[in-house]
């Protein structure tokens, strides 16, 4: 055999190996085969008589989850920032049951939820609860990530930064200051509907949170809006999502004995618009490369993207967490796609300390601003 074609037989298989190794590695669609947990759409009991909540369910992974959750007779509340595009998410669901079941009514309720104004929140609470329906699955889905940030684009990004609406570093403010002041708004609705659960929809992320976990004085920056010194982007996206799952451990905690479950999750990697968004960005920052390395970073992106899981399949994660039988989970616990039960990666992310000192920061956030 030439040499050539050995060469090329060695190419091809490095291009199948690799996105099979990155998909284990990361959480992508072979974890959908290799899981452990035997879940798919199809093994969703019945979920009739269930209130559903979910955040950011007109798009992406919330919206296949309030899909499937309705799908399997639930009533959901779908919480979305757009009025316009949170109403035809809600069409584009009921035309999807409807495909399979014609005499299917959902029940699919639109309310508005802007996540980065606390008063939102408090007005989408005040709206829900004037519902006057119970809660038994709250998925706190929603969650923004401004740029890739350094882990993914080789070098410090800080031209994400930006400010929420009562000030709170973006990151943090939407991903899990306004989560966590949701679930306390309807803590009470939660305990007088269990047995019910809080899902938290975290991320692989949280490994590159600051070598601290937490910088609590950056969570509002100084006069108008000044960044932080320090500030990076996937630094602060890391920092929100290792303050999800924390913050999950320490309710399961705190509410134990109620009837209210917690749970937190890595999603697995997705893909979606930000994979394009981060690719455009690497393209410009690779442009005045030499062409060897434009290439080998064109093929490293596509080899990429072929170990990413579809968009449907980013949902069961957080499907199984709000749909499987509270005695086959582990309260407070971490997930993996599809179930499995893992430690967080950050150093910080099992000191109990911290953890508690995170949940008074937040209570001590929310309470200057809604003071």
């Amino acid at each position: 055999m030439s040499w050539s074609k050995v060469f090329a037989l060695v190419v091809l298989a490095l291009a199948v190996a690799f996105p099979l190794f990155l998909s284990e590695v990361i959480g992508g669609w072979t974890k959908k085969y290799t899981s452990t947990v035997r879940f798919s759409t199809s093994t969703i009991p019945d979920m009739t008589g269930k209130v559903a909540l979910v955040t950011g369910a007109n798009t992406g992974i919330g919206y296949h989850t309030a899909l499937e959750l309705a799908r399997n007779g639930a009533e959901v509340i779908v919480a979305a920032r757009s009025l316009e595009r949170g109403e035809a998410a809600v069409l584009n669901m009921k035309q999807e049951i409807n495909k399979t079941d014609k005499d299917k009514n959902p029940s699919i309720t639109l309310l508005q939820l802007d996540l980065s104004s606390l008063e939102s929140v408090e007005k989408f609470s005040n709206e829900f609860l004037a519902l006057d329906k119970p809660l038994h699955v709250l998925v706190l889905n929603a969650g923004v990530m401004k740029s890739p940030g350094a882990e993914f684009m080789g070098q410090e990004m800080q031209y994400g930064f930006d400010t929420t609406k009562d000030g709170f570093e973006y990151h943090i403010g939407v991903n899990h200051l306004a989560h966590a002041y949701l679930t306390k708004l309807l803590g009470p609705k939660l305990q007088q509907s269990a047995p019910s659960r809080v899902v938290f929809v975290s991320s692989m992320a949280e490994q590159g949170s600051y070598e601290p976990g937490f910088i609590f004085e950056d969570w509002a920056p100084g006069v108008n809006g000044k960044m932080p010194h320090g500030y990076e982007d996937g630094k602060a996206y890391g920092q929100s999502k290792l303050a999800n799952l924390m913050y999950a451990k320490e309710l399961a905690e705190r509410w134990n004995g109620t009837g209210v479950t917690a749970y937190s999750l890595h999603p697995g990697v997705i893909i979606s618009e930000l994979s394009r968004y981060m690719e455009s960005h690497l393209e410009e920052q690779n442009k005045n490369q030499p062409w060897l390395n434009q290439v080998f970073g064109k093929l490293f992106g596509k080899l990429f993207q072929c170990a990413l899981m579809s968009t449907p399949d980013g949902a069961l994660t957080q499907l199984h967490l709000a749909t499987a039988p509270a005695n086959e989970l582990v309260n407070g616990a971490f997930y993996h796609p599809i179930g499995k039960v893992v430690v967080p990666t950050h150093a910080q992310g099992n000191n109990l300390t911290l953890q508690k000192l995170l949940w008074e920061k937040t209570e001590q956030a929310v309470e200057q601003r809604s003071a």
